[in-house]
């Protein structure tokens, strides 16, 4: 038998620290209950989340953080664990942000998850070398920017693409056949 869905109702703070997971519940009943810090970060952040979205939050950060703690460590900590779980993001933007991702745009925060791209560059390399000239640099970029496009478009703009090249491909194998050159200028294929 399935435990049917009860909603905040009329006390959203009780129902969020109802959602304490099993063993932090024990560990905090054992301490004497959900400390009163705890409950107000809840009130707190009943104003800027729904009840649902904090329940998630609960969950996801004490699988990612805390579920690996047991007996005493999980007893000594529980009153920190308990406010740490509800706590609002430690982020520039935590009105939008929620633990890295922003709710409103549905992307990674670049506050908290700033990209992950790493320069491997020495001073010789900054240094050294011809650089390109800011026409270069542009039409390189044009061209990324049209094979990007080139990969998104639909299925069947793939599947005429690859027509044209198959069928581009058999021409000239014929022609290498006929003893043609591959490329103008060439005379035979080991050239």
């Amino acid at each position: 038998m399935t435990v049917p869905y009860i909603g905040p109702g009329s006390n959203p703070t009780d129902w969020v620290t109802r959602h304490y997971p099993g063993p932090l519940r024990a560990a905090l009943e054992q301490r004497g209950g959900v400390p009163h810090s705890a409950r107000s970060i809840v009130a707190r952040q009943l104003s800027m989340r729904s009840a649902e979205q904090l329940r998630e939050r609960i969950e996801r950060r004490w699988y990612q953080r805390y579920a690996h703690l047991t007996g005493p460590v999980l007893l000594a900590r529980a009153d920190e664990i308990a406010e740490m779980l509800v706590a609002a993001p430690d982020c520039e933007v935590s009105d939008r942000c929620e633990d890295g991702w922003l709710l409103d745009e549905e992307a990674n925060c670049t506050w908290c998850r700033p990209s992950r791209t790493e320069f491997d560059l020495t001073g010789q390399d900054e240094t050294e070398g011809r650089r390109a000239s800011p026409d270069t640099v542009a039409r390189m970029a044009g061209s990324i920017r049209a094979q990007l496009r080139e990969g998104r478009r639909s299925v069947r703009a793939a599947t005429e693409r690859a027509r044209v090249e198959r069928i581009a491909r058999a021409e000239r194998e014929q022609g290498r056949a006929a003893g043609y050159p591959s490329h103008p200028g060439r005379t035979s294929p080991d050239s």
